[in-house]
């Protein structure tokens, strides 16, 4: 009976939740995580939801509402000037590989991309940026994303706090389901400093940031603290696993990686058979 009647219908229940949030601790500062996650247009409705909810959550709550999500690094991103340094001097390391050399020439422009681009000007100066964007993820993914982009930078310019960092890429159930994605993710870290983090260092990490931007007054969280764009909100706290000072786009490693996974799993057993082609191979010469 509990289990039946315990939790709520994003879809089906969004007035019910929203009008039981704005009625909770009145006068008490609040915040509300958007986290839920669907595969394919799910995904697209369910944010659609929280968004509904939250954006009447900070125009009706009183005390205060403080919206909280998690960014992903396959994503269209503004990024610090050392993070595009350091992408550059890994593209000149990594391009002088063997093995990346090689892929070049395999995969011409599908394989391998610079993730090194040249900063756009605007209004506050000149802004670098990296495309982690992945078109294996679906459409559906990136708009659910950017929903909450376009909600993160409305609620933050109208006085509520925000945090929201870019998250790594993890191991959680959800993406390694996928068995190319899980494939890919094993050789991806060939690729330093790109690294796939565990679904518990990546929760302990990103509640720490989190408690960071709901309480530290200098934090981009706050819209007390002055940006030159709207969009390095999601910028400051990133924890991206290294997608941001990688040699290549996010985008154009997965085969590579893929590739590299198959190879080591297959090298004890060439080796094993290299092996006995020697050991047969001298026997038959009458060298043992």
């Amino acid at each position: 009976e509990m289990y039946a009647s315990s939790g709520c219908n994003l879809f089906t229940e969004t007035p019910l939740i929203r009008d039981w949030l704005v009625d909770l601790y009145p006068g008490k500062p609040f915040t509300v995580g958007s986290y839920a996650y669907l595969n394919g247009a799910l995904h697209v409705q369910v944010s659609l939801a929280m968004d509904a909810i939250t954006r009447d959550l900070c125009e009706r709550r009183e005390g205060g509402t403080s919206l909280a999500y998690l960014c992903t690094p396959t994503d269209l991103h503004l990024i610090p000037k050392e993070a595009h340094d350091a992408a550059q001097a890994n593209y000149e390391e990594f391009s002088k590989k063997p093995y990346c050399m090689l892929m070049n020439l395999l995969g011409g422009k599908k394989f391998l991309n610079k993730n090194v681009r040249k900063p756009v000007s605007g209004e506050g100066g000149e802004f670098y940026y990296v495309n982690g964007i992945s078109v294996a993820q679906g459409p559906n993914y990136a708009m659910a994303k950017r929903m909450q982009h376009w909600r993160a930078i409305i609620a933050r310019s109208k006085g509520n706090i925000v945090s929201s960092n870019v998250a790594p890429s993890t191991s959680t159930a959800s993406v390694v389901q996928n068995r190319t994605f899980a494939w890919a993710y094993e050789g991806m870290p060939y690729f330093t400093p790109y690294e796939i983090f565990a679904p518990e260092t990546s929760k302990s990490v990103m509640i720490a940031i989190l408690f960071h931007d709901l309480n530290e007054a200098l934090s981009v969280a706050n819209p007390k603290t002055a940006l030159a764009n709207p969009n390095q909100l999601f910028s400051s706290g990133s924890f991206h696993g290294g997608v941001w000072r990688c040699a290549y786009e996010i985008d154009s490693i997965g085969e590579c990686s893929v590739i590299l996974y198959f190879s080591r799993v297959a090298a004890p057993y060439a080796l094993a058979l290299g092996g006995l082609g020697m050991a047969f191979g001298a026997k038959y010469f009458g060298l043992v």
